[in-house]
């Protein structure tokens, strides 16, 4: 009669199982983080080509209310009021996916995220100061989907040597 291996300590193929066994384990658990990062990023991706086409919608909001003639009757401000109400409610919808919109009057320009489209002087205002916006900038968390496109303040190098020895 063969006597059997005690109970308390395993067999060496039963030791090769168990290791086998937590490999794959730890595979599995990697394989499960790689596919939500993948996820995730096709999640951005898609919330990016949605917002991209939505832009053009928002400018041609932007445009048309820019054009609003002077004469309206009542019942056309109504109706402009209410254009108004959906533009504000797209503008929500697009906060939620985590869009902002950026490019104010007023900002100092910054490559990153304006698009200098004119250089105008105006020697009461900053130098690089944003005189106006022809289009806002759109983001998504910190990625620039759109640059704003801005009229920017040009001070010549003799005013900015001025204005600097003043301080």
């Amino acid at each position: 009669m063969e006597e059997s291996q005690p109970i308390s300590t395993p067999c060496s193929s039963c030791q090769e199982y168990l290791d086998g066994w937590k490999h794959a384990l730890a595979d599995y658990d990697n394989l499960k983080k790689e596919l939500g990062k993948e996820k995730e990023k096709i999640r951005l991706i898609t919330k990016e080509d949605l917002v991209s086409q939505l832009l053009p919608v928002m400018d041609h909001f932007s445009q048309a209310l820019h054009h609003e003639p002077e004469d309206l009757s009542s019942h056309a401000k109504q109706w402009v009021q209410g254009v108004l109400y959906i533009r504000r409610q797209l503008e929500e919808v697009l906060k939620e996916f985590g869009v902002e919109v950026y490019g104010v009057r007023g900002e100092i320009f910054d490559p990153n995220l304006h698009e200098a489209i004119e250089q105008k002087i105006e020697e009461e205002k900053a130098d690089r100061e944003i005189l106006d916006v022809q289009q806002q900038g759109w983001s998504l968390g910190d990625r620039v989907l759109r640059p704003a496109r801005v009229v920017v303040n040009h001070l010549p190098e003799s005013e900015k040597d001025e204005s600097t020895s003043s301080l």
